[in-house]
């Protein structure tokens, strides 16, 4: 965090406002904009505080802001937004038709077997999530088909968002059990084998969901693309439901599968970070990966292949500046996201007040 700058969700500016953390506050450069500058054309869709997009020389950014902000300066270069555009969900129009072809249910609080507190928002918010995340999908497709690059990455919430609130959908009986067992500090790895199959049977729509998604690309992609599916974090049952950092908890892992050239097919990869996605995309590009960077490529290669794409050096890429988008003042954008990161319980008022163990009243 400290060599990017971006060190928390929110800061305050000079002007004393509390203001979500934008593009042009990162310090070190993506792996895109790395590319860019070494002439490796690039398309990143959604990807977390990417507003106002980075001008590109090589490149396409959708930036985090398109999903909820219909103006041409959320993408680069902007005379891809009209077409970009047209692909938009609408909202909440548009949502049920999604919600009926993605067969995902109508979760609703009067369902749920287990008070939701501050939680509730996240379940009312829910149909934009679904919005947004098929927004990103459309616009995804739309430029996989029309601007081929030679890296292509596009993020999605949706399991993130449903995993948040899927704790208040877990077998009651099962939770409350749970519950009495980790107070009486009896709870043992079978009891938490069983939260976890129920907490999958909950969230599985929206697998189901990504999976659909994931399945495209595999259809895609042809024996020369390198294809990994990274998760952010993953979610495990602590303190009464199941959550990623709550305090005093050890977080959970995320996943990543990996298919392409000299993968090991079947092979679990162990001990992998998030630092070491940028390393792994360079070399698989044949790039240099800086010697400055915390991670390096994933163990999931042959050894053959490794022996045949020797790992190159630099000592970094940030001897030059990185370019950044259009200086902005969008108060309205600033409150949506804030309001964004307050519901999934991020900043305060938002998941850590609930009290998700709480049966709902009578």
């Amino acid at each position: 965090m400290l060599k990017h700058g971006i060190v928390d969700w929110t800061f305050v500016n000079q002007q004393g406002l509390t203001v979500p953390y934008e593009d042009r506050g990162r310090r070190a450069k993506t792996y895109w904009e790395i590319l860019d500058e070494r002439g490796v054309s690039t398309a990143t869709l959604s990807w977390w505080i990417t507003h106002p997009p980075a001008p590109l020389r090589h490149g396409i950014v959708v930036s985090s802001a398109f999903k909820r902000l219909s103006e041409p300066t959320t993408v680069h270069p902007p005379d891809l937004f009209p077409a970009l555009d047209a692909l938009r969900v609408p909202f909440p129009e548009g949502v049920a038709a999604v919600r009926q072809k993605e067969q995902l249910p109508e979760w609703s609080e009067e369902e749920a077997t287990s008070a939701m507190g501050a939680t509730r928002q996240i379940l009312r918010s829910y149909p934009e999530y679904l919005a947004q995340d098929a927004t990103v999908d459309r616009a995804s497709d739309w430029l996989w088909a029309r601007r081929p690059v030679q890296v292509f990455t596009t993020y999605f919430r949706l399991p993130d968002v449903t995993s948040h609130f899927a704790t208040h959908f877990l077998d009651r009986a099962l939770h409350e059990e749970a519950m009495a067992k980790e107070a009486a500090g009896t709870l043992g790895p079978q009891d938490v084998a069983r939260l976890d199959a129920d907490f999958a049977r909950v969230v599985l729509p929206a697998y189901a969901f990504m999976d659909r998604i994931v399945a495209k690309y595999l259809e895609r992609i042809d024996g020369r693309t390198l294809l990994l599916v990274c998760s952010d974090h993953g979610f495990r049952y602590f303190g009464g439901r199941f959550a990623h950092a709550m305090r005093g908890m050890e977080p959970p892992d995320g996943v990543v599968f990996a298919l392409g050239p000299g993968v090991r097919r079947g092979a679990r990869i162990q001990g992998a970070s998030l630092y070491d996605v940028a390393p792994t995309l360079l070399w698989a590009l044949g790039q240099p990966v800086a010697e400055d960077m915390d991670g390096s490529p994933l163990r999931a290669f042959d050894p053959a292949y490794g022996d045949a794409h020797p790992l190159r050096r630099i000592a970094s890429y940030e001897a030059t500046a990185r370019l950044r988008g259009e200086a902005r003042s969008d108060r309205k954008l600033d409150e949506e996201v804030l309001q964004d990161l307050r519901t999934l319980g991020y900043i305060g008022g938002g998941e850590d007040d609930d009290a998700p163990g709480a049966p709902p009243p009578p």
